[in-house]
């Protein structure tokens, strides 16, 4: 429902922002920035997606004012995540109802929605974390790829490509889109954070995966895969301690619907609950 509301205001705005456009490009006068803004949404509401992130993505590479830069990122990724379709929407919001259940369901749903709106990113983004998921982690790399191609500066998308990447120990490829990334000032920094621990603990660097970890609970420390890392680490440091493996398994069983959310971005949240009581069991420890 509140996505529905979100997708009817923004058509609205997009409707109401595109009015002026025509008259602006006629007057002779060299095409702006605020002109391009409007082009877009011109475009979007004739449901040219691609042609409206094409004409965007020249003027932010041409721009130079931070400003401008601003609102030109702001409208990409608005025009990028609108829902064109009712069907559409209705199918990804199904999708993401059904993930934390039915795996196989939330992806068919997922699947289908991206059939009707191939380019949105809200769908390619959650349609790259069911395939991590399940494990098809190349499929997930090469559909969030040819987005990227378009929108090369969307955070989100590099998330998405870069826990594919992690997902298939593709470690240097992931190092280059980290480094594209002010992690330190994200708002999916604990996302990141958690892909940094994976990649030191793979890597066996004990010291680091510690800094990595101080770091992820200082972000979050109610995350549930805070725990599973912690555990992992505790074991790979020979630290006989079950008390994070017993949280990370209590913590997943008891999530509420909205906490889940909160988390979504991650494609493994709560996805290694059979392996860790699978450990637990055979060390003679069970979840409380």
């Amino acid at each position: 429902m509140q996505l529905t509301m979100k997708r009817a205001a923004l058509v609205a705005a997009l409707s109401f922002l595109a009015l002026p456009a025509f008259a602006q490009t006629k007057n002779g006068k060299s095409e702006t920035y605020k002109d391009i803004i409007e082009k877009a949404y011109n475009l979007s509401l004739q449901r040219d997606r691609q042609q409206a992130l094409n004409i965007l993505a020249t003027a932010i590479q041409r721009e130079a004012r931070p400003q401008a830069i601003s609102e030109l990122k702001k409208t990409t990724a608005e025009v990028a995540n609108v829902f064109f379709s009712d069907k559409a929407q209705q199918l990804f919001e199904t999708g993401v109802s059904l993930r934390k259940t039915d795996l196989n369901q939330a992806l068919d749903k997922v699947n289908e929605a991206a059939r009707i709106e191939p380019d949105n990113f809200s769908i390619v983004n959650e349609q790259a974390r069911l395939l991590i998921a399940k494990g098809d982690c190349k499929s997930a790399q090469e559909n969030v790829q040819k987005q990227l191609k378009t929108v090369t500066f969307d955070e989100e998308l590099k998330l998405s490509l870069a826990q594919a990447l992690v997902c298939q120990g593709r470690w240097l490829e992931y190092q280059k889109i980290v480094d594209s990334v002010f992690i330190k000032k994200s708002p999916l920094q604990k996302f990141w954070q958690v892909l940094e621990v994976e990649k030191t603990l793979s890597q066996k660097s004990l010291t680091k995966a510690q800094e990595a970890l101080a770091g992820l609970k200082k972000s979050d420390e109610k995350y549930p895969e805070l725990f599973y890392w912690t555990w992992k680490y505790e074991q790979m440091a020979k630290k006989a301690n079950l008390d994070d493996a017993q949280k990370y398994v209590m913590t997943c069983k008891n999530i509420s619907a909205n906490q889940y959310r909160q988390y979504m971005i991650d494609p493994m949240l709560c996805r290694r609950q059979v392996e860790v009581e699978g450990e637990l069991k055979g060390m003679n420890g069970t979840p409380e």
